[in-house]
């Protein structure tokens, strides 16, 4: 239900001057479209609605379109949103959950939009809607950034069906999404409307009162606020406790005493049914039948069920119990509910409210904590489990339980509860079991160097008579965890055994990602970490996800590694922000920043409100990566800024890959010196820690180009030599295709064209498309020095091109200079910037082909046809798919375009 009473439509909310001035500018013609959802959440009564209300009144304007989401009709505010569309002229049909059918009723949709000066699409209590109408309003949200279209999302923080926060996180954390949380009423406020309603200045103390009782909601406030004019009026009982228990003591002066008995236990076991209430008031049911008459005769209960009107009355009523009296009571109505086989929760709430617990009262808590982390609420397990820990402090699985619970909202705090735990326990295999729990958790709290104690120590205390499996999961996680430590990593070859003699997919994953790090065995890593994925469930363990897709990545099986993150970015949705920042950073290992972007940002949006694996550390470093090559070197430096903490100098990979980012962007600012420094100590960084592989973070090939601009070539060949041999050791197209360019870059001469060329070949057979558009541009360049302009100018053409397709907007603006500078007229066209996937989808999109079918001929889902279309409409610069067939029918030159054969 939307909160309207709350404040009065078109009127301005008390207390919410510099919410409606944000919303306000929001909704206004001149926006930037970029920001075209508006998101307001808050609780019910907290006047959403009512802020709407006033922020649109005054849009006079704009087109209005508005609806509402209603509790068991998920459907109905895509009814109500369509037939206001129409009501406001739009000549649009009901659209079909079908993605070819949306885009036909877009079309009509957007041809009408266009001509107005302002559109806002409202739906309260969003939360109702089902996934074909949250489904719609997301594609509508991405495909009318170009029309004056803005979408208003009234939410209601703790309402709604099951998943309905998980159905609506997608348009919550899409980049042209705001958020506003509006919270409690300020005190000037609740002072503001008492002073409207007792028609004098309020005292402080009143007002200080009102705001405790009310919690600074405006639709209870003005409820209680009511009632007091009614009692000065002398027309209705007070319902509320706004003057306090002087108030409370003056409602239930004239209701017996057994009425108030009831009222008691009605507010100790809360909406129970009669006959339990009953027993706890200790009357027989038929009295108790008649006390509930009497208080809903007074205003004190509602008028259906068994609840107060406020909250603040049921508070005041158990404020007026004796200590001692109510502990009784609560401990009854404990007993009383879990002898009527209540639900663990119901019974583990009235359990908080004891002094001392018994035995089976902490059994029970512990099975309300198991149903609370069941429903998705951990921080309510939490609650059950510390006291119930207090009362048994030497349980050792109970101790357990807590440090588990605990872990999901704060891994830190989980693992040193771990810790604790396993000083309670004795027997070697529960130590052991243990040791695996607070090894995986180590990963997320990165406390990894504390966990390799506490592995090996459980490893050595493992009997010969334990369980092979076990033995087999902890060998595994030691060294997984002992990838992620420092001092750890230089040891890990003594404690594996051969690749190929192993079964176990942890093992494999550890197996893959040391022959990777040690720069060695390409093929052989590629094959155990392909086993690997094959033998792990992430839903149960995401423990080697990492440690396989950084392998498969630094071999160059890029396809394998981005169906795999992509698998648990779906399957493990608490580590999300960690993989979506690791899918972002293999798009830009294969050259493909728009993706990259995507990943990264929503990584980072993810990170910020909760901590990933490495606390946030990943995401950042994504971004900072991108957003560097794309020529955004103030905001990489600014999220390098957020990234530098304990947790990256503790991190193996990402701590020489930081220094290697850092450094690319001192470079990109001119500071040479500094950027050659960065780069030697991102070597030293991996040479502390034993890993080989030149492509972890490729310093030497970096500082050998920037020494090569700058002209000084034999400390670039120094370098390039340096990196040629491990790089040829580990023997994928991109390693040697980077030595080779590294080598061509230092050598000066005639003999550097022929290097360029080969490496330019060399990485054309790699999924490195950023190396390879530098080959092509250093080739271009050299050519242009030599006067052989011809040449040159096929050659900075494909690196315009590639660099066009990558989003590498700095080697783009390089190559369009020196073309220019040699007097190479520019033909790079627009059909350069899509991808080959792009292509082939536009390509058939534009003859007609419907998505369905696009996807059955390509192999893919229609969802990624879907984006595929919605990038090229982004890079073309058109608004839909009626506009693609002349998009891509002829080049800039007249010419058919790239795309016209395909078939």
């Amino acid at each position: 239900m939307a909160d309207r009473d709350a404040g009065t439509a078109g009127r301005t909310p008390a207390g919410r001057d510099a919410e409606l001035s944000w919303l306000a500018a929001r909704l206004s013609a001149g926006a930037p479209r970029e920001s075209s959802v508006v998101v307001l959440r808050g609780r019910a009564g907290i006047g959403k609605t009512s802020l709407l209300d006033a922020a649109l009144a005054a849009r006079s304007d704009t087109v209005v379109c508005r609806s509402a989401g209603v509790a068991g009709d998920g459907a109905a505010a895509s009814r109500g949103l369509l037939a206001a569309l129409r009501e406001a002229g739009a000549p649009v049909a009901d659209p079909e959950p079908e993605p070819d059918a949306f885009a036909a009723w877009y079309e009509d949709f957007a041809a009408w939009a266009a001509g107005k000066p302002g559109i806002v699409v409202a739906v309260d209590d969003v939360q109702w809607c089902d996934e074909p109408t949250l489904r719609w309003l997301s594609l509508l949200a991405r495909r009318a950034t170009r029309l004056p279209l803005r979408m208003v999302l009234v939410r209601s923080a703790a309402d709604g069906p099951a998943g309905a926060a998980e159905r609506l996180s997608d348009l919550e954390s899409w980049y042209g999404t705001e958020v506003l949380d509006l919270g409690p009423l300020p005190a000037s406020a609740v002072a503001a409307l008492a002073r409207e309603a007792v028609g004098s200045e309020p005292g402080e103390r009143f007002v200080r009162h009102c705001v405790e009782q009310s919690g600074g909601n405006p639709l209870l406030l003005r409820e209680m606020l009511d009632e007091l004019r009614k009692v000065a009026a002398g027309v209705a009982p007070v319902a509320g406790s706004a003057a306090g228990s002087a108030l409370i003591r003056s409602l239930f002066a004239g209701v017996p005493g057994y009425a108030r008995t009831v009222a008691t236990a009605v507010a100790v076991l809360g909406g129970q049914d009669l006959s339990m209430v009953a027993r706890l008031a200790e009357v027989p049911v038929r009295t108790a039948a008649t006390a509930v008459e009497v208080l809903r005769s007074q205003h004190i209960l509602a008028a259906d069920g068994l609840a107060f009107r406020h909250d603040p009355v049921r508070d005041g009523l158990l404020g007026a119990v004796e200590p001692a009296e109510l502990n009784r009571l609560r401990r009854t109505a404990a007993t009383l509910l879990s002898d009527a086989a209540g639900s663990p929760e119901e019974v583990a709430e009235q359990l908080l409210e004891l002094d001392t617990l018994e035995p089976w009262m902490a059994d029970l808590l512990r099975d309300a904590a198991r149903s609370a982390c069941d429903r998705g609420a951990p921080w309510d397990a939490v609650r059950y489990l510390r006291p119930a820990a207090a009362a048994c402090p030497a349980d050792a699985g109970l101790a357990v339980q807590l440090a588990e619970t605990v872990a999901l909202l704060e891994p830190a705090g989980g693992f040193d509860l771990l810790l604790r735990a396993l000083d309670l326990q004795r027997d070697p295999a529960e130590r052991a079991r243990t040791a695996v729990k607070l090894g995986r958790l180590a990963l997320v709290a990165r406390r990894c160097g504390a966990a390799v104690t506490v592995l090996e120590s459980a490893l050595s205390e493992l009997g010969a008579e334990a369980d092979p499996q076990l033995r087999v999961s902890l060998e595994a996680l030691l060294c997984l965890v002992g990838i992620e430590d420092r001092d750890s990593l230089p040891k890990l070859g003594a404690r594996l055994r051969p690749g190929d003699d192993v079964v176990d997919a942890g093992h494999l994953a550890v197996c893959a990602v040391v022959a990777a790090l040690d720069g060695a065995r390409s093929r052989q890593s590629a094959e155990w970490a392909i086993r690997a994925i094959r033998g792990y469930d992430p839903i149960a363990d995401d423990s080697a996800v990492s440690a396989t897709v950084l392998a498969l990545l630094l071999a160059d099986e890029v396809d394998v590694a981005r169906d795999e993150l992509s698998r648990v970015i779906e399957l493990v949705p608490a580590q999300r922000s960690e993989y979506l920042a690791f899918r972002g950073l293999l798009g830009h290992w294969c050259g493909d920043l728009t993706a990259a972007a995507a990943d990264a940002g929503q990584a980072y949006a993810l990170g910020r409100r909760a901590d990933g694996r490495t606390g946030g550390v990943v995401p950042r470093i994504a971004l900072a990566t991108v957003v560097a090559q794309q020529g955004d070197v103030a905001k990489a430096a600014e999220l390098l800024r957020e990234a530098d903490s304990p947790q990256l100098w503790e991190h193996t990979v990402m701590r020489p890959w930081f220094q290697l980012v850092d450094a690319r962007v001192h470079w990109a600012s001119g500071d040479l010196d500094t950027a050659l420094a960065l780069f030697r100590r991102c070597g030293e960084s991996l040479d502390e820690v034993g890993i080989g592989n030149p492509l972890l973070a490729p310093w030497w090939f970096e500082a050998a180009c920037l020494l090569a601009d700058d002209g000084r070539f034999d400390a670039a060949a120094d370098l390039a030599a340096e990196g040629t041999g491990p790089a040829l050791r580990w023997g994928t197209p991109r390693a040697v295709g980077m030595a080779r360019l590294a080598t061509a870059v230092a050598t000066p001469g005639d003999d550097r064209i022929g290097l360029l060329e080969e490496a330019a070949a060399i990485l054309a057979g790699s999924p490195a498309r950023l190396e390879e558009a530098l080959a092509e541009f250093q080739l271009g360049r050299t050519l242009v020095e030599a006067g052989d302009t011809a040449a040159a100018r096929a050659r900075l053409r494909r690196a315009a091109e590639l660099s066009l397709r990558s989003g590498d907007r700095r080697l783009l603006h390089r190559a369009q200079q020196t073309a220019a500078e040699a007097g190479i007229p520019s033909q790079v066209k627009a059909t350069a910037t899509l991808s080959p996937a792009e292509r082939l989808t536009a390509g058939l999109a534009g003859r007609g082909v419907s998505n369905r079918v696009i996807a059955e001929r390509l192999f893919v889902t229609v969802r990624t046809v879907e984006t595929h279309l919605t990038s090229v409409y982004r890079k073309l610069r058109i608004t839909g798919r009626a506009e693609l067939a002349a998009a891509l029918d002829q080049t800039d030159d007249g010419r058919p375009g790239v795309l016209g054969g395909v078939r």
